[in-house]
């Protein structure tokens, strides 16, 4: 897990669709990982989530 807990890791997107970004927890697997999901589905408003992810949804944050 991240030392600074407010950082998130991942980005969460099925098909072409940036569904929020995600936090992994723990790999579960190759192919599920458990993370805190925090969604951008609601505009400024914004929810966190814990739920199982498939690790092809998770796309790796990049830095600036």
């Amino acid at each position: 897990m991240s030392k600074d807990s407010d950082s998130f890791t991942h980005y969460l997107v099925v098909g072409e669709h940036f569904l929020g970004e995600a936090l992994v927890v723990e790999k579960v697997s190759d192919l599920i990982s458990l993370a805190f999901v925090k969604l951008a589905l609601s505009g400024s408003k914004t929810s966190t989530c814990f739920a199982f992810v498939e690790n092809r949804a998770l796309v790796p944050k990049i830095l600036n």
